[in-house]
């Protein structure tokens, strides 16, 4: 149930208020003394504040400016009466979300509190995800290819250009979109994602651009499609790889034009949707094959985005696991606090084909099983060995050479993360001379001080 605080020297209006929104479904709290207004909102957690602009003791224009530091994200509504409309309209420009003329249109209030309440809520997951994202980029922006990634994400986010994510299946695709997103001009308006693998080929079209009432079987009401639905947003297309040829010429109409005409109406309408793509497929090779539309492909190809795959950023591994530990250990209440060093040698050897997915799975279960404060080899071992488990050793889309030179890279670094980046242990884990480890570092570009 969403809270508000109305706040008013006039205990009559009060009272009246609170009867009101609470047969609306509202949890609403009163304040008739202006100086108990901080420290209630100190004490709870409000969606919305009802304020008067004028009251003894402490004007509400100036409990505006203290609300508005201390809660910027806080939707403030303003109550006038006709001899204060004039400073309630100058509020407007000190923060304050709307005004509201007292006995005017209660109807007008219950819009202007939804308006409110739709902005706190949309604040409050935009804030819940963006504190996610920069907690995840602490933990795995050590690597070059990772921060290289993080700049590629500032650089573009400003702009409107299409962009298109590719990597392998559990890399983080759509956390990239998100932040993308996030960081654009147009974080306040809807980020729309669409799987298209998910979509059967008869609904795509209606999908993608929606339809009216009646204009096919099942269409039972009018329905809005996704481009409508992101209009002024994002719309992020997810495995756009998967889409028939016949859907890719839609959606090219639509990406050259700018239009969609939904299903069953003469009607071309106008969106602005950014668009995102993503995909774990080769779409050059795929337009060699005929199965990928090259024009299509130059469309979202504006600015391209590739997330490696954990195993060519191996010293990643232990920061992540951290990471998920901390994490999954207080979703679950456990106290598990670290992973032994021969947990993580074992984990580090796994080759994670599941890629950051994969790995969290891993940790996940690890956490909910161990029994002591650090998570074990033999814990490890139990949930590597389960059933169900992927233990794949390789992927068959490359051949031996290229796997056996990815199975040297990986066994490199993790000797030079046991080591702590002393290239000498390193050296003399696996068996060689300094001088041949550091052959092989310059023809992996592998970092000489990888993260621990």
């Amino acid at each position: 149930m969403k809270r508000i605080l109305a706040v008013d020297d006039d205990t009559r209006f009060l009272k009246y208020i609170e009867n009101f929104l609470k047969l609306q479904k509202y949890s609403i709290s009163t304040v008739a003394d202006p100086h108990q207004v901080i420290p209630t909102l100190n004490k709870g957690n409000f969606h919305v504040v009802l304020l008067d602009v004028k009251m003894p003791g402490l004007d509400g224009v100036e409990l505006l400016q203290q609300i508005k530091q201390r809660w910027p994200h806080l939707p403030v509504v303003m109550l006038s009466g006709q001899s204060t409309l004039r400073i309630a309209v100058e509020s407007i420009k000190m923060g304050a979300f709307d005004f509201i003329e007292k006995g005017g249109d209660t109807e007008r209030l219950l819009i202007t509190l939804q308006n409110a309440i739709a902005q706190s809520t949309w604040q409050e997951e935009r804030n819940l995800l963006l504190s996610e994202l920069q907690e995840l980029y602490q933990m795995v922006g050590e690597s070059a290819a990772i921060q290289r990634i993080f700049q590629e994400i500032e650089t573009i986010a400003p702009s409107t250009s299409k962009v298109l994510i590719t990597g392998e299946s559990g890399t983080g695709k759509e956390l990239v979109a998100r932040a993308i997103h996030l960081r654009s001009k147009r974080s306040t308006k809807p980020f729309v994602k669409v799987n298209c693998a998910a979509i059967p080929d008869t609904l795509i079209e209606s999908t993608f651009f929606g339809h009216k009432k009646g204009s096919f079987t099942g269409a039972l009401r009018d329905q809005k499609g996704k481009f409508e639905q992101a209009d002024g947003g994002t719309i992020f297309l997810d495995e756009i790889g998967e889409l028939p040829l016949r859907a890719q010429a839609k959606l090219l109409t639509v990406l050259q034009d700018g239009e969609i005409e939904k299903i069953g109406e003469n009607k071309v309408v106008k969106v602005d949707a950014r668009v995102i793509c993503a995909t774990n497929k080769n779409l050059p090779e795929m337009i060699k094959k005929g199965t990928f539309r090259e024009d299509l492909f130059h469309r979202i190809n504006v600015f391209q985005i590739h997330i490696p795959p954990l195993r060519e950023r191996i010293e990643d591994i232990p920061v992540l696991t951290r990471y998920y530990i901390r994490h999954f250990a207080e979703k679950y209440n456990k106290i598990v606090l670290d992973i032994s060093p021969g947990a993580l040698n074992l984990l580090m050897q796994h080759p994670l084909p599941g890629n950051v997915r994969m790995l969290s799975n891993i940790i996940e279960r690890a956490v909910i099983f161990s029994k002591q404060k650090t998570i074990t080899p033999e814990v490890l071992s139990m949930i590597m060995q389960s059933p169900g488990h992927d233990v794949m050793m390789t992927e068959m889309s490359m051949d031996l050479e290229t796997f056996l030179q990815n199975q040297e890279k990986q066994f490199i670094q993790r000797a030079l993360i046991l080591s702590g980046g002393n290239r000498q242990k390193a050296a003399e884990m696996i068996g060689i001379d300094r001088a041949t480890l550091w052959r092989k570092m310059k023809k992996y570009g592998i970092s000489e001080t990888p993260s621990t």
